[in-house]
């Protein structure tokens, strides 16, 4: 630690340029100030959320988000993103239960399908 101080101290003396300052840290193997610790993601947050509605009346929706944003969103708005028009005849408040509780304990693959009694069907999975 003396070392780095009395490097640092020629620095700010202009003994020598912050350039040199710093190749004498590196050779001394020595990092310069303390940087900040890289925050990973989950890699589950980085899977691919995805939920696929085929309605009666020929409605296609496809959505894909990764886990950790729809995490995000179903925090703030308790929603998924995608239009309940197309839910019509589906448990909204069951399947976002399930939705969440999957996330939370990780599942990957189907975790919801439905098909209502109109012929709608729903696919929520991960992968």
């Amino acid at each position: 630690m003396d070392e780095k101080l009395r490097i640092l101290k020629m620095v700010e003396d202009g003994t020598i340029t912050a350039e040199q300052g710093a190749e004498l840290m590196a050779a001394m193997n020595t990092e310069t100030p303390p940087q900040e610790p890289v925050l990973k993601r989950n890699s589950y947050d980085k899977k691919m959320f995805r939920i696929i509605v085929d309605s009666v009346s020929g409605d296609k929706v496809n959505v894909q988000f990764p886990v950790g944003a729809i995490k995000k969103i179903l925090k703030v708005t308790g929603k998924l993103p995608i239009p309940e028009k197309d839910l019509e005849g589906v448990d909204l408040s069951s399947m976002m239960d399930a939705v969440s509780e999957c996330l939370d304990d990780e599942i990957e693959g189907d975790f919801v399908s439905v098909a209502a009694a109109d012929g709608t069907t729903v696919r929520v999975f991960v992968d």
